[in-house]
């Protein structure tokens, strides 16, 4: 947005959600009582237990996903470890891998096609990695793993002694949850989580980290990879009163992205871009040329997602679903101008 005096831009390149909380529930978090006390991330951590159904000693509570992974990285990686994952990805997974000097073994797949199960099970018998790290769903892809792939993943990843991190960040999204629980009863996983995305908290950074009660030991040494006071006092209250209070906001927002999304592919398919089904608060799609696909966007004061210079991700776009009717129109109609550029590969 540099060099520009606009001010009306519509932001759908970030993956971030509608707020749950109201304009009271705001001046709460951040009243003077909350400003001046002491984070206290224990309360947070005894919400999500009750939330999610399981004991306090299975969660830490983290300044975003990214906290939580980054806290996995510094505990289980270092400079003689290895850490493997898909590509394209989440950034973080490689940020991370970066900062603790682990090595990073990459299993590159086409967004448009299926998980490469056996490739990456293969991967983790070869490389005996102490992290193999995937998001359900991925970005940016928006695919999650079939039962039978987590299955697989989760064996291979207990065989070898590797710990499974499996990001779930937009699993709020998804048709279905099973995942979840049954991550949550898998001794060799660690999951990640956010309320970036669902709840649209990402200014307060708040998340999490679980594991199942077999091997809640790793939440400890989470716990000891980072500061006390990751989190700050605001952040902790507005995630516990997301929790408790925004359930009904919550749950319309869902609603909403998920049949924006469908909408979407519907208007990206009929634009001839290659796109496919979403699990999360977005959509993707392969165009002959991204740039020029951004920018014509871009002059409509619409900020969409690109990699320029990625290899893995040449020609893919991302678009988020905004959530919200005034703003989806403002991208539908925006879309639908662009239908005089040939978009056909």
């Amino acid at each position: 947005m540099e060099g520009s005096t606009r001010t009306d831009w519509l932001k759908v390149d970030a993956n971030e959600g509608s707020c749950v909380l109201d304009a009271e529930q705001l001046g709460r978090v951040l009243s003077p009582e909350i400003a001046c006390r002491y984070p206290m991330a224990e309360l947070l951590e005894k919400d999500l237990a009750a939330f999610f159904g399981v004991e306090t000693g299975q969660v830490i509570a983290t300044a975003g996903a990214d906290d939580a992974i980054e806290r996995a990285f510094r505990a289980l990686a270092g400079e003689d470890s290895k850490v493997l994952t898909t590509t394209p990805g989440f950034v973080e997974f490689l940020d991370a891998c970066r900062r603790t000097k682990a090595t990073f073994v990459p299993v590159r797949r086409n967004p448009l096609s299926v998980f490469p199960l056996d490739e990456f099970v293969s991967r983790i018998a070869a490389e005996k990695p102490v992290l193999a790290v995937i998001a359900s769903p991925d970005n940016p892809a928006g695919t999650m793993l079939g039962m039978d792939e987590f299955r697989s993943v989760a064996e291979a990843c207990a065989a070898c002694g590797t710990v499974f991190l499996l990001d779930i960040t937009y699993i709020d999204f998804a048709d279905d949850l099973s995942i979840f629980q049954a991550a949550l009863e898998t001794p060799s996983v660690l999951l990640t989580g956010s309320f970036s995305k669902s709840r649209g908290l990402a200014g307060f950074r708040a998340g999490w980290a679980m594991a199942a009660k077999a091997t809640e030991g790793l939440i400890g040494r989470l716990r000891e990879a980072g500061p006390p006071f990751s989190l700050s006092s605001p952040a902790i209250e507005a995630a516990r009163i997301a929790l408790a209070e925004g359930g009904a906001r919550y749950a319309r927002f869902v609603k909403r992205i998920a049949e924006e999304r469908t909408a979407l592919e519907k208007i990206l398919s009929a634009m001839g871009t290659r796109t496919w089904p979403s699990q999360a608060n977005f959509v993707s799609a392969f165009v002959p040329d991204a740039q020029a696909f951004v920018m014509a966007l871009r002059a409509q004061g619409i900020l969409v997602r690109y990699w320029p210079g990625n290899s893995d991700a040449e020609g893919l776009v991302r678009i988020t679903c905004p959530g919200e009717e005034t703003s989806f129109e403002r991208l539908k109609n925006a879309l639908e101008r662009m239908e005089a550029f040939s978009w056909q590969a």
